[in-house]
């Protein structure tokens, strides 16, 4: 049985949890990734790194990273 790789174009925001920590997360332009449409995605960051550094960061993903691939294990 082959699974089949979902694929979908997407941006990474700075945004904040309930306590007001930075943490990047990941919005996908379409709703084409089926198993990601009830899931946010973030990614938490050290906690002595600052604002500026995780705008930093999510500049470079999104320069470097082109799109989300999921398949279902």
């Amino acid at each position: 049985m082959t699974l089949r790789a979902e694929r979908s174009g997407r941006r990474f925001v700075v945004a904040k949890t309930a306590e007001g920590r930075p943490v990047i997360q990941l919005e996908l332009f379409h709703d084409t990734v089926s198993h990601l449409k009830s899931l946010t995605v973030g990614f938490e960051v050290l906690g002595g790194v600052n604002p500026e550094q995780v705008s930093t960061l999510v500049n470079s993903m999104n320069e470097k990273i082109v799109g989300v691939i999921v398949t279902a294990k």
